[in-house]
């Protein structure tokens, strides 16, 4: 309680700070060197910087300058980088000083966001004096709209900004999937599991089967992402059972969709709560920590697996499927919808995952901007997945190739490959379309080849619904965390009902708290940005 209290009132601090002044004058000194809107000004200075970089993950670990993609930007631009890691309470903290670091990277969905005025310099006006080449040539012109606020200034650049332009030159994968092991599902004959009946007949024959996994116990049918630690809450039942059974973002209106009350999802709900019944999943789902299901996962011991995020099970699928070929995880057609709707698997959106912002405090607001532009940029995103030309890969056909052993070293041992080489890791404002135009399915292990190849079908953007909640008031907000925490009960309720009476309670309960704690009000929010977001884009 004492440490909640701390944290409420740092937060209150914040948005005291937050809203008293007027906005201030950006004041900085003039450029050092001639710029040109033409040439990246990295290019024309010779100056050097120390730059702390705060990254707003407790799992951050990475060091600058021990990898070769790191070694050959501080060559480049001069700037040398001291990562710092953290968590929400630390940023908090920052917040509450008004003390910064120069640049701070934090998730695009933080509601402090939508406060950078406060703690971050424009990038326009930074690239206007220091490094016009961001605006003019390495930014993405619909990326740069989106972000440009009612003020006319832009404070933080994305990461893995996918544009409409984006997907129409095609190659834009997304992170779902449900896998099988691939010699379980050729023994029980490759069934359809697309249905209901199919999806339960094929688990129980699996249970039938009795196949044992590496440590000799029985393969459990099926296991699904951790509940409390992965990037979506509640394992599927956020976002991703909904988006393969083709469950509507938005109504024919084009408003807010409740995607929790379809009917197509709550039919699969009431499945896999049969499935709970009959004993086919981890007796310890709802619970399970990251370290138990990559524990499964390495052993072989489940037949199937429903991913919400499969770029984090790629150590545990290459280990397992380098040691067991033939065995390997494969993605299938999973559940399906019951009324003809297909699946539509979002691709990282114009939104991105994370936003970068050069800090008020920053040191040397000249040399962050031209780091900034090297990083956003083609050739910047060259260096940090391929490294230097004839050094470590070779242009064939207007790409870079890797070299051969590097290539390989990346697919069978990634791990290895990003603590050692580096390349395609420094990824806060990477571009991932560019990536994926450059290097394919070869960016990813070989364990995840199939089921990344198996996403190109179903990808679709869900531009309308980017930063949903980052600028809700703070009684929304104080709601939407509310309803969310509910959820997260009422699915526990619901996988562990008796019948299917139970989870129509359950959800009768839930949707009365919803209406109770502001959920109107929320919704009519949520379709204002949904407009704004249409304005936007």
């Amino acid at each position: 309680m004492r440490k909640a209290i701390i944290i409420f009132t740092s937060l209150i601090l914040v948005f005291s700070l937050v809203g008293c002044g007027k906005k201030e004058e950006v004041k900085s000194a003039d450029s050092t060197i001639i710029v040109d809107k033409d040439t990246p000004s990295w290019k024309n200075d010779g100056g050097t910087a120390d730059l702390d970089w705060y990254i707003n993950f407790d799992w951050f670990a990475q060091t600058w300058g021990t990898d070769m993609s790191s070694k050959f930007i501080t060559e480049d631009t001069g700037v040398n980088i001291t990562y710092l890691g953290g968590t929400d309470d630390k940023l908090n903290t920052m917040m509450a000083s008004g003390e910064f670091p120069d640049i701070i990277t934090m998730d695009g969905g933080n509601p402090l966001i939508k406060d950078a005025d406060k703690f971050a310099l424009p990038l326009d006006v930074l690239a206007e004096k220091y490094d016009p080449y961001f605006l003019e040539k390495a930014a993405k012109p619909e990326t740069l709209k989106f972000f440009t606020r009612e003020d006319g200034h832009i404070y933080g650049y994305p990461n893995f900004s996918n544009t409409m332009t984006d997907y129409e030159k095609g190659g834009i994968y997304a992170n779902q999937a449900f896998i099988v092991r691939q010699d379980i599902y050729e023994q029980i004959g490759k069934p359809d599991m697309t249905t209901s009946e199919g999806f339960i007949t094929a688990l129980e024959a699996v249970q039938k089967l009795d196949v044992k996994d590496e440590l000799g116990r029985s393969v459990i049918p099926i296991g699904i992402s951790p509940f409390n630690d992965s990037s979506e809450s509640n394992g599927v039942f956020n976002r991703t059972l909904a988006d393969f059974i083709g469950v509507p973002i938005l109504t024919e209106d084009g408003k807010y969709y409740d995607r929790y009350t379809d009917k197509d999802l709550q039919t699969w709900l009431k499945v896999f709560v049969d499935v709970r019944q009959k004993g086919l999943t981890d007796r310890d789902m709802i619970a399970m920590t990251r370290d138990d299901k990559d524990a499964r996962l390495t052993n072989g011991s489940y037949f199937a697996y429903f991913a919400s995020d499969l770029i984090s099970e790629t150590d545990t699928m290459s280990i397992w499927a380098n040691d067991n070929p033939g065995k390997e995880y494969i993605a299938i057609n999973g559940p399906a919808s019951t009324m003809g709707r297909k699946a539509a698997l979002p691709g990282t959106s114009i939104e991105g995952w994370t936003q970068t912002f050069i800090s008020k405090d920053a040191k040397d607001p000249q040399k962050a901007m031209e780091f900034l532009t090297y990083m956003v940029s083609e050739y910047g995103n060259t260096v940090m997945n391929y490294g230097r030309e004839g050094e470590t890969y070779t242009m064939v056909d207007g790409n870079p190739v890797l070299n051969q052993d590097l290539l390989e070293f990346k697919q069978t041992d990634p791990a290895g490959f990003e603590k050692e080489i580096g390349l395609t890791t420094h990824l806060w404002v990477q571009d991932s379309a560019l990536l994926s135009r450059q290097m394919g399915i070869s960016q990813f292990p070989k364990a995840l080849h199939q089921a990344k190849e198996w996403t190109l079908e179903y990808t679709a953007p869900q531009f309308e619904l980017a930063g949903l909640d980052v600028y809700l008031s703070k009684e929304s907000s104080r709601n939407a965390e509310k309803i969310n925490q509910n959820w997260s009960k009422t699915v526990a309720k619901i996988l562990d009902a008796k019948s299917d009476s139970e989870v129509d309670k359950a959800m009768d309960e839930f949707i009365k708290y919803r209406k109770d704690n502001g959920y109107d009000k929320l919704v009519e929010e949520r379709n204002n940005q949904i407009e704004a977001n249409k304005k936007k884009l």
